[in-house]
C-alpha cells in the first residue's frame, strides 16, 4: 500500500519533510526545453512564433500517428512541455513527443487548448483548459491512474471561477483558449462578459472584470494576450480593451470601425488587431490606431502571427498576407482560402487551409514549399518543435517531419 508521501507525490503535490514543513521543494519549471510550446499561439503575447523551434521545410512525411484512444475527439491545437505532448478533446491526452506513445489519458469536459502555468503548491505544472463549464486546472503529470479507466486521482486540481451573470451567447466556439503567466491563468468565462485572473494552484479568483455589464448578449471574446503588465483582449462586435494584469483595472477601451475584432498579438511596436475586414496596429499605451489596412476580407475566426517585424494572416476569403509590422504595407500575398491560425519557425510559416490542409510557406517570399492533406478533418493549428510539426486531427494526433 502506498505511503502518504508516495500518494501526494503521485498527485503532484509538493511534500515537505519532517520539521521543515515551511520549506517546500521548487516546482518543476513549466518550460524545460527550447522547443516547448506551452500554450495556444506559443507565448502570452500570442505571437505564434518560437525563435528556437524549427519544422520541415520541404515535402513532409508522417513521423508517427496516435489513434488508439477511442474517446478522443479534438480540434484544438496541442501544446508541448519537455518530452510530453498534450492534446485536449473530451479529455486530456499526454503522449511521448518522439514516438507518440501514450503516457496517460484523462477523460473530462475540456475543449480548449491547454496552457501551462507554474503551480508552486505542486511539483508539476498546472494545465489550464476551458469549456462551457468553466476553467479547469489539470495535473500535468496526470495524477494517479485508476486501472481500467481513463480517470485519475488528482488529475483535476480545481474548477473555477465562481458563477457570473449568465447571458445568451452567440459564440461560434465552445471555449476561448486561456493564457498563463507564471502562476496566473487568464481566461474568458463562457456565457458571460467576464475576464478572470485565477490562481494556478487553487483556481481562486485574483480579479474579475465584466465587459459591457449592461449588454444582454455575451460579447464573444478572442484569446487574451499579455505583455509588459497589460492584458489585451478583442471581442465581438468591435471593441479592444486593455487591463492591468495585476488587478484588472481598465487602462483603455477602443471601439473600432470594423466588425468582429478577433485577436490581439502584442509586440514592441503595438497591438496587432485583426477583424472581419482587415488588420490594424494599435498603440499599447492608449489604443490609438498607428495604421489600419482594409484587406476587403471576410474573416470570422483565426489569428495573426508575428515574427521578425512581419505580420502573417489570412483575409478569411482568398489571400494570405505578409505585412510589414511598422507600416502595414504588403510584403507578399498568395492565394489562400478562408481564415487560419498560422505559426512561424525558422523562416517558415505553417497554416491550415479550410481546416483540412496544412500549408508550408517560405516566410520571406510566400513560396509554397509543401501541402499535407490528412485522412480526417478538421486539422487543428499546428505547433512546431525540433524539426517536427504536431497537430490534432479529430480522433488522431499526428507528427510530421521532412521527407527523407
Amino acid at each position: 500500500m502506498p505511503s502518504r508521501r508516495q500518494l501526494l507525490a503521485g498527485l503532484g503535490v509538493t511534500v515537505a519533510g519532517g520539521a521543515s514543513a515551511a520549506t517546500t521543494a521548487a516546482p518543476e519549471p513549466v518550460s524545460s526545453s527550447p522547443f516547448d510550446w506551452p500554450m495556444f499561439q506559443y507565448d502570452p503575447a500570442g505571437t505564434g512564433y518560437n525563435p528556437d523551434a524549427a519544422g520541415p521545410k520541404d515535402d513532409v512525411q508522417v513521423a508517427w500517428v496516435h489513434d488508439s484512444t477511442d474517446w478522443f475527439r479534438g480540434a484544438s491545437a496541442p501544446v508541448r512541455l519537455g518530452d510530453t505532448l498534450y492534446a485536449v478533446g473530451d479529455g486530456l491526452l499526454a503522449l511521448e513527443v518522439d514516438s507518440g506513445e501514450r503516457r496517460f489519458g484523462r477523460r473530462g469536459p475540456y475543449t480548449s487548448s491547454p496552457a501551462a502555468a507554474h503551480a508552486p503548491s505542486y511539483r508539476t505544472a498546472t494545465l489550464a483548459a476551458t469549456s462551457t463549464g468553466g476553467v479547469y486546472g489539470l495535473n500535468a503529470d496526470g495524477g494517479i491512474g485508476v486501472p481500467g479507466l481513463d480517470r485519475g486521482l488528482g488529475s483535476q486540481r480545481w474548477v473555477g471561477p465562481g458563477p457570473g451573470r449568465a447571458r445568451p451567447t452567440i459564440e461560434h466556439q465552445p471555449a476561448v483558449n486561456p493564457v498563463t503567466v507564471d502562476d496566473t491563468v487568464y481566461a474568458a468565462v463562457h456565457g458571460t462578459n467576464d475576464i478572470v485572473a485565477l490562481d494556478a494552484n487553487s483556481g481562486s479568483e485574483r480579479w474579475r472584470v465584466t465587459h459591457h455589464e449592461d449588454d444582454i448578449v455575451s460579447v464573444s471574446f478572442g484569446r487574451p494576450t499579455v505583455r509588459d503588465g497589460t492584458l489585451f483582449v478583442a471581442n465581438w462586435p468591435n471593441q479592444v480593451s486593455a487591463y492591468d494584469r495585476e488587478d484588472g483595472t481598465e487602462r483603455w477601451q477602443r471601439k473600432l470601425e470594423d466588425q468582429m475584432q478577433l485577436c490581439t498579438p502584442a509586440t514592441d511596436q503595438g497591438i496587432v488587431v485583426t477583424s472581419r475586414n482587415g488588420v490594424a496596429l494599435l498603440d499599447a499605451d492608449d489604443g490609438e490606431a498607428l495604421w489600419r489596412r482594409d484587406l476587403d476580407g471576410n474573416a470570422i475566426d483565426g489569428t495573426a502571427a508575428v515574427a521578425d517585424g512581419t505580420v502573417f494572416l489570412s483575409d478569411g476569403d482568398e489571400r494570405f498576407y505578409a505585412l510589414d509590422l511598422e507600416t502595414g504595407e504588403t510584403l507578399w500575398s498568395v492565394p489562400f482560402e478562408r481564415e487560419t491560425t498560422p505559426v512561424v519557425a525558422d523562416g517558415m510559416v505553417y497554416a491550415v487551409e479550410t481546416n483540412e490542409s496544412l500549408i508550408g510557406l517560405d516566410a520571406e517570399t510566400g513560396t509554397k514549399r509543401f501541402r499535407y492533406e490528412p485522412p480526417e478533418i478538421p486539422l487543428s493549428p499546428p505547433i512546431v518543435g525540433n524539426g517536427v510539426l504536431y497537430a490534432v486531427n479529430r480522433g488522431r494526433i499526428v507528427a510530421l517531419e521532412e521527407s527523407r
